[in-house]
């Protein structure tokens, strides 16, 4: 099976893992990940699918993955695509099931233009509930019938799904998926040009996902591209082969998705707060600026006194 996925459906993917398991491929429904006796990425399809009905009565659902495979999915790309079942159900293949799931929803013909955005949106919400639907849809017949609004799930109503995202961040993101083909040939943006395409809910995102594998150094999770983002980001590309810089790409947000929590040394996770100002210069740079606060604290509370002792002495 051939896992090579377009710059384009990958970073719809991403954007879609990242609603749907944004703590990555080893997730399980409800997040129970940490339930199983190893991890998911570390399974074969044929296991994945033997344990979904253990998993739907424990956890509720039989979603798995970054893109949330349900039981039956599996079973039926399984199938399709003529797959031993003996194949790991890893990132690569995660991703490469995601894209046929995309092609089966019309990804081809939305790039080619000949699906419009509202009609593969509407692919993209019968296929993972916590999407909206992106214009009024009839859903069903006869006394089963019913009329959707702009923003409801394909599945709302079913007491278990409900929409995670607005449709206009799905729209935007499939604009920018499909000027992707076009932006390929073009150079890659500087630094300072990428901080202003993207948007806060991407960086708290990716902050986040720094942070849960153990980028302290990321700071606050407050959707700004700052010293202390660019230099988790640094350490992370450092850490994980990607080419060095503090920019965020698809290349990132894929890595993201796939990486193990950062090991660190003893000396370093055990090392006295003395220490760790001297050694990392945001930490220091942060600690100095606690200090300068409270001092100046001080003097406009100094001052405050003395204004009104002198108002009391008129």
């Amino acid at each position: 099976m051939d896992k090579t996925v377009p710059s384009g459906a990958a970073m719809l993917l991403a954007f879609i893992g990242g609603i749907e398991a944004p703590h990555g491929f080893d997730t399980v429904y409800g997040n129970n990940q940490a339930r199983l006796p190893k991890p998911l990425t570390s399974m074969t399809i044929d296991e994945v699918i033997a344990a979904g009905p253990r998993w739907t009565r424990s956890f509720g659902s039989s979603a798995a993955g970054f893109l949330q495979f349900m039981r039956a999915t599996l079973i039926r790309l399984k199938k399709k695509l003529g797959l031993s079942g003996k194949e790991l159900l890893d990132g690569p293949m995660q991703m490469a099931l995601g894209y046929e799931l995309l092609k089966e929803r019309g990804f081809a013909e939305f790039m080619a233009g000949t699906k419009s955005r509202t009609a593969f949106g509407l692919g993209l919400a019968q296929e993972w509930a916590s999407f909206p639907v992106l214009a009024p849809t009839v859903k069903g017949s006869g006394k089963a019938k019913r009329t959707l609004k702009r923003g409801q799930s394909y599945y709302d109503g079913d007491g278990v799904n409900k929409v995670l995202i607005a449709p206009a961040k799905v729209e935007a993101m499939l604009d920018k998926v499909k000027g992707s083909a076009a932006a390929a040939a073009a150079p890659d943006p500087a630094p300072a040009d990428m901080a202003a395409t993207l948007d806060k809910a991407t960086i708290e995102r990716v902050q986040q996902q720094l942070k849960d594998l153990g980028y302290t150094e990321v700071g606050g999770v407050d959707g700004k591209l700052g010293t202390m983002t660019a230099t988790a980001i640094r350490a992370f590309r450092a850490d994980n082969a990607l080419p060095a810089g503090e920019g965020i790409d698809d290349d990132l947000l894929l890595a993201l998705q796939k990486a193990k929590p950062r090991m660190i040394a003893p000396e370093r996770a055990n090392a006295p707060p003395d220490v760790v100002r001297e050694k990392v210069p945001e930490a220091r740079t942060s600690w100095l600026t606690k200090i300068g606060a409270f001092f100046t604290g001080i003097f406009a509370l100094v001052g405050s006194f003395f204004d009104a002792a002198i108002c009391n002495l008129g």
